[in-house]
């Protein structure tokens, strides 16, 4: 640089930027590092204490008490008089035990987000006990619980914006506190259960007869969860664990369900043996419209010959585009079933087979592709996949 130049005066960006789009870079650091920038201004501390988005994890966390540092900065972040602004999400997983101190605090922490009107929860904690008070807010818009308990005689549940529900493996007080939750939640429209408990179960459900989720678009459900009726409007619709009783065979599990005329995605997951392709087909019966359909076994097939339907389904004549079969054995009825499908799905375009030949009645693999592969197709653009 010559004498005559003068140097260039630093300029600070960072600090022209407004506390929103701050707050919104900040957004994209874990919220641990985002505090570090306070020892820069006292403006930055104003930033971290808006920041709309709160996610802890205690991953890095090795010891109790690591652990209790850990609730000391959410406590000071959570019940800091200096929160005001309007908080979307506060996120939270924790694999350590609460003890009855940190209990109190995390019944603080949700206190303290709801005070903040609060739009989305997601909790997954070590089976930890938590307060109903969860489930009552009018600015609650996505709830998502995991590997928690709700224990209360008298669960009170008030959700009118709830739009998202996700519960797995929470535990209820009594098998109708999920009846009512759902009851509870007029706008819903995506619906996840897995595994739910209960301490006390009851003989009759009576609070599923009057109840219908009008504006549920999906639902991923264990089919003994919640009875179809109550969800019969989604257009996606996934059913773990449908494992029928020993005195109860497919078909009658399927006996007496809804007509889903909305549904276009449908994924069925079947635990313990499969009883046969009866059901399968009484239950496309009721979904019309449906355009994917995705099937997975997980044990082995005990049932009777299967005899295709002499009747077409409608959604084999006129939506269906993929089909997707995994855990195939090859057995007799396996294959006249995806047959079946082959020759009158005059629209599909795409037919998966996941072969498991470890059964020793099934065929080996390179006999099942010449089998299906010389199988007369309605739709000529057809792919078959293996």
């Amino acid at each position: 640089m010559s004498q005559s130049e003068e140097p260039v005066a630093a300029v600070d960006r960072i600090s022209q930027l407004s506390n929103d789009i701050l707050c919104h870079i900040l957004s994209f650091l874990p919220i641990k590092q985002a505090f570090t920038t306070t020892i820069l201004s006292k403006r930055w501390l104003r930033v971290c204490y808006s920041l709309t988005v709160l996610s802890f994890n205690d991953e890095t966390v090795a010891d109790y008490e690591t652990f209790r540092r850990f609730c000391r900065f959410i406590d000071t972040l959570m019940l800091s008089n200096q929160q005001e602004s309007q908080l979307k999400t506060f996120s939270l997983k924790c694999r350590f035990w609460f003890n009855d101190d940190n209990h109190r605090s995390f019944d603080g922490w949700l206190e303290a987000a709801k005070q903040r009107r609060v739009e989305e929860f997601h909790i997954f904690l070590n089976n930890v006990t938590m307060s109903s008070n969860i489930f009552i807010s009018q600015t609650l818009v996505v709830l998502k619980l995991e590997n928690l308990r709700v224990e209360d005689e008298n669960l009170c549940v008030d959700l009118p914006s709830l739009k998202t529900l996700h519960l797995k493996y929470v535990c209820f007080e009594n098998q109708n506190d999920i009846k009512k939750v759902l009851k509870a939640c007029p706008n819903l429209e995506d619906l996840h259960t897995s595994y739910p408990r209960y301490i006390r179960r009851c003989k009759k459900n009576k609070e599923f007869r009057s109840l219908f989720l009008s504006k549920l678009v999906k639902a991923d459900i264990g089919s003994n969860d919640v009875p179809f009726k109550v969800i019969y409007n989604v257009k996606f619709l996934r059913v773990i664990k449908v494992k029928p009783s020993l005195k109860k065979n497919i078909k009658e599990f399927f006996k007496g369900i809804p007509v889903f005329g909305n549904l276009i995605h449908i994924e069925l997951w079947f635990y313990g043996f499969f009883h046969g392709w009866d059901g399968v087909v009484q239950l496309l019966q009721h979904c019309p419209k449906l355009q994917i359909l995705y099937m997975r076994k997980w044990n082995t097939s005990v049932s009777k010959d299967w005899e295709c339907p002499i009747s077409d389904l409608q959604c084999l004549s006129s939506h269906l585009r993929s089909c997707t079969i995994l855990n195939f054995e090859g057995s007799e009825n396996d294959l006249r079933f995806a047959k079946y499908i082959l020759q009158n799905a005059r629209r599909l375009e795409v037919m998966t087979i996941g072969v498991n030949t470890s059964s020793s009645d099934g065929m080996q693999k390179h006999q099942i592709i010449e089998e299906l592969s010389t199988c007369p197709r309605m739709s000529s653009g057809c792919k078959l996949s293996f």
